[in-house]
């Protein structure tokens, strides 16, 4: 298993949401980052997300596609 360790700053969230168009008050960027780290964070730590099995192979997409209907 290979986990990444992403950090959120106030810069990435500002960046990410001028990028969509969207600007933020002063401040705000900065909760943001707070509140999607902790949310990265407690998503990291859950036992049940090693039980997930991910598709790494992009062919696998659009059979889970087909699969669906």
């Amino acid at each position: 298993m290979v986990t990444v360790t992403i950090l959120w700053s106030a810069e990435a969230i500002e960046t990410a949401l001028a990028a969509q168009g969207i600007a933020l008050a002063s401040g705000r960027a900065e909760r943001i980052a707070r509140a999607q780290q902790a949310l990265l964070e407690a998503a990291a730590a859950d036992p049940l997300r090693a039980t997930l099995t991910f598709d790494a192979n992009p062919a696998g997409y659009p059979a889970a596609l087909e699969s669906c209907r």
